[in-house]
């Protein structure tokens, strides 16, 4: 019994110096500059269930020199897409949709409706346009007031479309945009409230939302840019005009708990969610890119909005999950996953590549 318990001992405090000497070598990377520059923001790592990693470096506000830490909020950009998938994934399983579902049958007499579907939407084969690309959108202030999903819809619809539906990979926020509205559609209620309702409110995510334009909280970061004299504060934007693609704010640990949520079945169920992971084209699932790195499965996504970058990076077969929010619109944040997981699991730097 003595040598039961001295192994057992032996063991725990192996483990915790691993852990510990992970924990030091992320440290040690972070400080390294990256383009000629430090890291700034906040990064959230949990290996199976214990944190490795929980810290923030930089500013969140450079002006008041705000330090960032573990409860900073960020704007996450195009990860927010992955919510609105599963707020997508979850109507499928009640009943509400199919993914076979034709654009026209939620918009009648919208372009190409009648060869569009919600599976087209969700891997970005759709062919519709990029709003983001509509010179009418380009020119927006950064001031400009709310806009309806209707009148953003309509900058869009009558754009040239690409290629055949189905065909082609055509990474377009446009398809979320859409997806946002059909939600809407579906339970006659706001996009963002089906959101609380579904993932936010169930999974305890207290410190996410979308109008990161009226957020009053000191725990609030403040974007940046750099141009030749420096850092440079952005503007904000009305949330409005990225409803479904582009408009979640959170903080590093609301977004481990969407991913413990996802992968323990609090969400969706498991069937569900390996479809969604599932890749198409180029990699891309519902929502979710899913490929092989470090001969693990990998899925993630990443963001950015003008001052603000995110990734979050997860290996669901080894529960660890990475997240990187930075409130500066530089650096590659999907090459700093991929080489916090290579220090994680002991093994050579790759690439994911995307």
């Amino acid at each position: 019994m003595k040598n039961f318990c001295f192994t057992l001992g032996w063991i725990m405090i192996s483990l915790w110096t691993q852990a510990q000497s992970t924990a030091s070598k992320i440290e040690d990377y972070l400080h390294v500059n990256q383009k000629g520059h430090p890291f700034n923001g906040t990064v959230l790592v949990v290996y199976k269930g214990n944190i490795l990693l929980n810290n923030g470096y930089g500013y969140r506000n450079m002006r008041s020199k705000k330090p960032a830490d573990t409860s900073t909020i960020y704007r996450i950009g195009s990860l927010s897409k992955p919510f609105t998938a599963t707020v997508i994934m979850k109507l499928l399983e009640e009943g509400r949709l199919s993914l076979e579902d034709k654009l026209s049958t939620y918009f009648p007499g919208y372009p190409k409706g009648d060869s569009i579907t919600i599976e087209n939407l969700l891997t970005h084969s759709s062919g519709i346009k990029d709003y983001l690309e509509v010179r009418s959108v380009q020119q927006l202030p950064d001031s400009a007031p709310p806009i309806s999903m209707e009148t953003l819809i309509s900058y869009f619809e009558d754009e040239p479309s690409g290629e055949k539906p189905g065909k082609k990979f055509a990474y377009s926020n446009s398809n979320y945009i859409l997806l946002a509205a059909i939600v809407e559609k579906i339970t006659g209620k706001k996009f963002e409230q089906v959101v609380r309702e579904m993932i936010f409110t169930p999974l305890q995510m207290d410190h996410s939302g979308f109008d990161f334009l009226h957020l009053a909280d000191s725990n609030k970061s403040a974007g940046y840019i750099r141009d030749k004299q420096g850092l440079v504060a952005v503007n904000d934007f009305d949330s409005t005009y990225a409803p479904g693609c582009g408009s979640v704010y959170t903080t590093a640990m609301d977004l481990y708990k969407f991913y413990h949520g996802l992968c323990t079945n609090r969400l969706i169920n498991s069937q569900t969610r390996e479809i969604a992971f599932t890749p198409h084209q180029w990699l891309y699932g519902y929502g979710w890119f899913t490929y092989s790195l470090y001969s693990r499965k990998c899925i993630s996504h990443a963001g950015g909005v003008p001052g603000f970058i995110s990734d979050l990076e997860f290996y669901p077969d080894d529960d660890l999950c990475i997240v990187l929010l930075s409130n500066i619109s530089e650096g590659d944040l999907v090459g700093r996953a991929d080489k916090i997981a290579s220090l994680v699991f002991h093994m050579p730097y790759q690439s994911s590549g995307l």
